[in-house]
Parts: structure tokens; sequence; C-alpha cells
């Protein structure tokens, strides 16, 4: 009897379940509705063209369905929701183009800050993403959820894990130590539904080859580290179409002859890598940081730095003691550093001979980590529009969504930033945001800073899990 009572307990129970389900779906599907059939005009804002940098004054910009309908001068709809954004920038949703977001998540808490960690690059203006190396069923799950809008959190690009052969228990891959194996794993990752496939320095040149090849075949792109066994003509060739961190810290050693940059002998190299369009992402603050992230040394704030979960932090120390120990770690914190400022005058020359760049920030604070890299961008000597556009029209190009993204255009979508101050006067300006749109959804600065405490409570939360 006993039994019986328990299973009917169960059933009233996944009843119960299943009616909320479906009452969240239709809340859900409700509130989509809305904001698609809703029309939305920002009024009197100064609409800045990443695409050849000037400032279009006193515009209307009208969003319907969560795509932009028009930009011009005239009147909004007479039945818009207006805001209005006099003496303010209208940029397009920045992008973090080397992310790390679906790792292990052993725990429920853990899992949630997940989506919270998602929802921090939104509420900085990131409203797309390229995950290069993540748990694969988690970050399809977590793609899925801001797909879909049960996430609020950015466009997700993701090449799934990192096909490597890392010694010891490296996270976020999937070893390959084969050319079977490489071309194996380029084909469930196909039939996954990955955007990308990732190699890093211990891919086994075999097996470098065949996925090279496989994700050719796949019409899948190649991207990530040079394999330590691989040469970098011989990566170009096999048609790897960017290079992560500037060939961590070492793409100019050989046009240089060693550490120190000689820009007069890599004008040639840089010159290829123009001619074929080699993309690059320096990622100079994740170099910068690398050695101090989570000690009293870390340049970054104490603000950005309160948005950082213990496992995030706990990542950052193993991974530093990976290669410090007491002895060496003054020298690798001034190595660290330095490189990182060599590293941002090599981008701008990079940039000025034709190389296309990309924002990434790897293991950085998400969403505050893109503005933190802009600065330093432009502290290399790339100008702000530059910098700019390589966190916006940059991104929708090499992802080849440039027709709906990266720029503000009649028929894009609305993912859009709204700014106090023009960006291409200072960069610093991104980070001045008034308001957030996302596939037209509005959210202001009040909602963006109540959402902020939010995250910093749910990062605190992680402390005691």
């Amino acid at each position: 009897m006993a039994a019986k009572h328990g299973e009917r307990g169960v059933l009233v129970m996944r009843i119960v379940q299943a009616a909320a389900w479906i009452a969240a779906l239709w809340s859900l599907t409700t509130i989509a509705q809305a904001q698609g059939t809703a029309s939305l005009a920002i009024t009197h804002v100064n609409v800045v063209d990443v695409v050849d940098g000037h400032v279009d004054s006193d515009r209307t910009v009208t969003i319907q369905n969560g795509n932009i309908e028009r930009v011009d001068g005239g009147s909004p709809p007479a039945n818009a929701r207006i805001v209005d954004a006099k003496g303010k920038y209208l940029i397009p949703g920045l992008w973090d183009m080397h992310a790390h977001t679906g790792g292990p998540t052993p725990t429920p808490a853990l899992e949630r800050f997940q989506a919270k960690w998602l929802e921090l690059y939104v509420l900085n203006g990131v409203t797309g993403i390229r995950d290069m190396g993540s748990e694969l069923e988690i970050i399809l799950k977590l793609r899925a959820g801001t797909a879909s809008g049960a996430i609020l959190g950015p466009r997700i690009f993701t090449a799934g894990p990192i096909l490597d052969d890392a010694p010891g228990d490296w996270p976020l891959r999937l070893r390959v130590k084969t050319a079977a194996d490489g071309r194996a794993a380029v084909q469930m990752l196909k039939a996954k539904g990955v955007d990308l496939i990732k190699v890093h320095d211990h891919t086994p040149r075999e097996a470098f080859f065949a996925i090279a090849d496989e994700a050719r075949r796949q019409h899948l792109p190649l991207a990530g580290h040079r394999p330590l066994a691989v040469k970098m003509q011989e990566v170009l060739d096999a048609g790897q179409g960017d290079i992560e961190h500037l060939d961590n810290n070492r793409l100019w050693f050989p046009c240089s002859g060693g550490k120190e940059y000689h820009p007069d002998t890599c004008k040639d190299f840089f010159a290829m890598l123009a001619r074929r369009q080699i993309w690059q992402t320096p990622t100079l603050v994740a170099f910068a940081e690398v050695a101090t992230l989570g000690t009293p040394d870390s340049q970054l704030s104490e603000e950005e730095l309160a948005y950082a979960s213990k496992p995030i932090r706990n990542g950052w120390a193993l991974n530093q003691s990976t290669f410090i120990t007491p002895a060496n770690r003054a020298q690798v914190v001034q190595d660290s550093r330095t490189g990182a400022r060599t590293a941002a005058i090599v981008t701008r020359d990079l940039a000025n001979a034709g190389v296309p760049i990309l924002t990434g920030c790897d293991f950085m604070i998400a969403g505050f980590c893109v503005h933190d890299e802009l600065h330093a961008l432009v502290s290399g000597g790339m100008t702000p529009l530059a910098a700019l556009q390589s966190a916006t029209l940059a991104p929708a190009r090499y992802l080849k969504v440039d027709e709906t993204l990266g720029s503000i255009a009649p028929g894009k979508r609305a993912d859009l930033v709204l700014l106090d101050a023009n960006p291409l006067q200072d960069i610093a300006n991104t980070r001045r945001i008034r308001a957030v749109l996302l596939g037209g959804r509005f959210l202001d600065r009040s909602e963006i800073d109540r959402r902020l405490a939010q995250v910093r409570s749910a990062a605190k939360a992680t402390e005691h899990d």
C-alpha cells in the first residue's frame, strides 16, 4: 500500500512539473511575441558607422520583430515605444571572439552560475561570443538556451572541445592521438552541430593534418593554436584560418630573429598574412594577467574581480601552478607584462598591414574583459575605430554573418549598445553603457545594474559550494 501511495505521489509530482514547464514555456512565448511585435524607436541618436568610421547625427532607428527596420532622420511610427537618445551614441553589439564558457558543472549551483556568466556578457554590451573550448554537451545546451531566449546571453558560436593530446588532466579536451582519431572527432563534432574546429599546442602532427583535411571536407573553419609539432607555413597551407594569441606571443620571433621585435624584418611576413587574410586574436590582457589573476598583483579592479566565481578563481590558481614557482614568480610576472606590451605594438603593425584582428578575452571576466581588451589594443597604437571594428564588424565577417550582424543598417538584427559618449573619440566610452538591445529586447541602465548585482551575488554564493 505504501508503495502505491509513493507511486501516486511521483505521478502527481510529474504532472505538477509538466504543468509548470508548460506554463513557463507559454510565458516565455508570450514575452517573445510581445517583444517581437512591439515597435521601438530610438530617436535623436548619433549612429556610429563602424564600416567607414563616421557618425550620423540625429537619427531615428526603428526596430521591429527584433530587427532594424529603418535608420533615417524621419519621425518614429505612431505606435512605437520611444527612447529619446539625444546626445547618445549607438554602436553594434560587441563580440568576444575567444571565450571559454561551458566547463564542468559538478553542482546545480555552478550550472546556474554559468547561465549568469553568460548574462554578464550582455550586461556589458557583448551580444556575441566565439567559444573556443568547452565541454560539448554543456556548451550546446547553453547555445540553445541563449538562442531560444530561455537564457539571457549572447549568440554563441562554438568549437566544442579542443582537439588535442595535452599531458595530464587538462580540461576542455577531446583526446586525439592518431590521424584516425582526428578525422573521427571532426565527423562527430560536425554531427553534433559545432560551428568550427579548434586545435591546440599538443595536437599531434599526423592528427592535425587529418583534422585539417576533414574540417575542409565538412565545411568547418579550422582555428586555434599552431601545434608545436607543425611549422607555421604548414599550418597555413593546411587551411587553418586564424592563429590565436599571436602564436602564444611568438608570432614575431622568426621574422625578428628572437624575442625583440624588429618591425622592418617582419614586414614581408605580415604582408603574407594580410594577403591570405589569416585572422589574429591577440588576447593581450589575458597575457598581461596570466601570472597575476586572483592575486594582489592583478591589475584588474576589485569591482571586476567580484564577478569571478570560486571555480574560476581556482582555475586561475591551477593554471598558474603549472608554470610559476616562488623562485621565478617575479620574473614571470615581468615577462608576461612586457610580452603583452610588445604584442600590442605587433598587433598595431599587423592591423596596419591589413591583417584582420579580432577582440578576444580567453579566461578573463565575461563582458568586462572586452572593454579591457579594446583599451589594450588602442594603447598599443590601434585607432579607436580599428579597435571597435575588431569587436563588431570583423567578428561578423569572420563568422560570415555580416549580412545580419556587425553594423547598424536596415534588415540587420537589433543587437545594439547605447553609449553616453563617442567611442571613436575615446575607446573607454564603450564602458559608458546607457542601454543594451539584444534582438530588440531593451535593457536600460537600471535593469543592467539590478542584474549585475544578481551576478555578483551568484558569484559570491559559489564560495560556499
